[in-house]
């Protein structure tokens, strides 16, 4: 497939400008042709980085040279690239205000033709700093080691001393004596036992041999009569044609290290010992990511010995997601700081049972060899979890109870208040016609219309509250079952709406094959009932609304949409408040609760609603229901 220019530019400036360098391209006469965002970022430049295109660059360069440590630097530099035409990579430029960027230049050549240059940087001056700091502290290193305490020696070919350090021998007649000779002659002299010489001949053989270093622990008793530990190693250097050349052996005191390594050996034990008895999950993973430690609440609560998880990678933890801890241990390894903020897990036991765990994570180094090791704490939160959710339910409940009481309260003085006078003024009104013996049948007819409307509006709001009442006791009972949605709607339409009472008829469209969708039919009658009807009242003498069906793969779509007022967007978050109505429905009929009800039955369902509204001009609703065959 050939891709058109247009496309393939398009394609070309999406990669540039997500790739993270700054890049500039200009055309052989220096006018700019491209640059990137980053560019703009790295440069900061506060228009967007179209702006610039056209721009002169040679123009632009000496305005900018200001920001570099040398401007007059910077621009000769930049011409005598372009006049070599050569191949620039990672050049340092040092700018005014303590940065350092890396630069790159690559001229434009296209069949012997120089037809334009790209300039590519990034900011060096994190990693040049970091450099500075690693040789600052190369050099400390270095200086502290050329003072450590330590055995040095070297020997010959045949293990004979040519030269010892005065750490290593403190007698300085000693350290003569010893020039050319071997440990043999140095244990006979002190009346020693050879062991120790056979050590270090059988260390220093081995050595020469698989010419590598060969290190061994040497244990001894000191003047003191304690005993002390050394580290010792050969070190054999070799001449260019492999021949051997001398012996570098030194020794470090690592009494107090061995002391130490078993000091923190026997707290491994108590903290082991420790751990077991807490019921608290305790893991310890090292800076590989492995496991090295699970305490007895592991086996009890997952079912799996700790043994069958030490010294593998964290995802061994039988926990669905082990992200969390790596995430954890990747920051920490990057910023050197923990985030001690305990975390609610979700995590299965050994029955499958889902429980929430209290995660920790808190990093610690580790005595014996100094590695940072990693202790993740899972306490078992679960009835916590759950008394917290019951208790927030409990306070929800009891929240909506209120705004009930209060709205029933309101809609008791208020909305009750219009349909008992209308109720009171027909009666009291037929009731002078028929004492003056003058009522007509059509006035009949008429006040009692009237008489008939307000009781059935009340005995509406009273279904409604008994309805809302059941549901808020738990009285509702959810039962749902795989139906033809198709027919159910036809049925509702042609019960109640074939037509409505102003005469409209309301238009349905089918949309994609069919199939049967799981509902509560009381429920979804309520639901459509009362969006339908909502679509027509609130659209008098408008276009007649439309109910539209929808099928796709995962789930059901139900829209109705009418054309009539609107709901203002300032009362959007009431829509599902209980007594709570639009401000522009003055004088229509309404109860407060109808999408009330309609949001509890769809949560029953698991489904969501959506509102979309504009004032004067209509209202959409968006009913969505789950396909739960797929």
């Amino acid at each position: 497939m050939i891709l058109n220019e247009d496309k393939l530019y398009s394609q070309l400036n999406f990669v540039l400008n997500k790739i993270p360098f700054a890049v500039l391209m200009e055309n052989y006469e220096r006018r700019l042709q491209f640059v990137n965002q980053n560019f703009c970022q790295l440069f900061k430049i506060p228009v967007p980085p179209e702006q610039l295109i056209g721009f002169d660059c040679k123009i632009a360069a000496t305005q900018s040279a200001s920001m570099f440590r040398n401007p007059t630097q910077f621009l000769v530099r930049i011409e005598e690239i372009l006049s070599a035409e050569e191949f620039v990579s990672h050049e340092i430029v040092e700018l005014a205000d303590g940065r350092s960027f890396l630069r790159d230049y690559l001229p434009i050549i296209n069949e012997g033709v120089h037809n334009g240059h790209v300039w590519i940087y990034y900011d060096y001056t994190e990693a040049r700093t970091m450099e500075y700091h690693i040789l600052h502290l190369k050099k400390f290193y270095e200086q502290i080691l050329n003072h450590i305490p330590a055995d040095i020696a070297v020997f010959n070919k045949k293990h004979q001393y040519v030269f010892v350090n005065q750490t290593a021998v403190q007698d300085n007649n000693l350290r003569e004596w010893l020039m050319n000779k071997d440990d043999y002659e140095f244990a006979k002299a002190r009346g020693k036992d050879i062991a120790f010489a056979d050590i270090r001949r059988e260390a220093f053989t081995q050595a020469v041999s698989t010419k590598q270093v060969y290190e061994f622990l040497e244990e001894g008793i000191n003047r003191e009569g304690q005993h002390k530990f050394n580290l010792r190693r050969f070190q054999p250097i070799f001449q260019d044609n492999g021949e051997l050349e001398f012996v570098v052996g030194y020794g470090i005191d690592v009494t107090s290290l061995k002391k130490t390594e078993e000091y923190a050996r026997q707290k491994d034990i108590i903290f082991a010992k420790v751990a077991d008895l807490l019921d608290v999950v305790v893991i310890v993973i090292d800076d590989n990511f492995q496991v090295v430690f699970a305490n007895a609440a592991y086996e009890s609560f997952f079912g799996i010995p700790a043994s069958q998880i030490i010294g593998k990678e964290i995802d061994a933890i039988a926990i669905e997601d082990t992200s969390i801890i790596r995430k954890d241990i990747a920051l920490y390894q990057q910023t050197n700081y923990a985030h001690h903020t305990a975390k609610v897990y979700q995590v299965k036991d050994k029955y499958g049972m889902i429980k929430y765990f209290s995660y920790s994570f808190t990093p610690y180094v580790q005595e014996k060899a100094g590695n940072i090791n990693y202790a993740v704490f899972l306490s078992d939160v679960s009835d916590q979890y759950y008394a917290v959710a019951e208790l927030q339910k409990i306070i929800d409940k009891e929240r909506r109870l209120n705004e009930l009481k209060s709205g029933f309260v309101n809609i008791v003085s208020h909305e009750m208040r219009t349909p008992m006078s209308v109720i009171q003024s027909s009666a009291e009104i037929l009731e002078m016609l028929n004492d003056a013996d003058k009522v007509t049948k059509p006035q009949l007819q008429l006040y009692l219309s009237r008489i008939i409307n307000e009781v059935r509006g009340m005995e509406s709001l009273m279904k409604e509250l008994l309805l809302v009442s059941k549901i808020e006791g738990g009285k509702m009972e959810f039962k749902p079952s795989p139906q033809n949605m198709n027919e159910f709607i036809e049925q509702i339409i042609n019960a109640n709406f074939a037509p409505y009472e102003d005469g409209r008829q309301i238009n349905v469209l089918f949309k994609g094959q069919a199939y049967p969708v799981c509902f509560d039919r009381l429920m979804m009658t309520h639901i459509l009932k009362n969006l339908i009807e909502n679509a027509f009242k609130y659209s008098n003498n408008k276009a007649s609304p439309i109910i539209r069906i929808s099928y796709q793969k995962s789930k059901v779509c139900i829209l109705i949409k009418d054309f009539g007022i609107g709901i203002p967007e300032k009362d959007f978050p009431n829509l599902f408040k209980a007594f709570t109505r639009a401000s522009n429905v003055e004088g229509i009929k309404g109860t407060g609760l109808g999408l009330l009800v309609v949001k509890y039955f769809v949560d029953f369902h698991k489904a969501t609603i959506h509102f979309r509204s504009k004032q004067n001009q209509g209202t959409s609703v968006l009913l969505e229901l789950k396909n739960y065959d797929t």
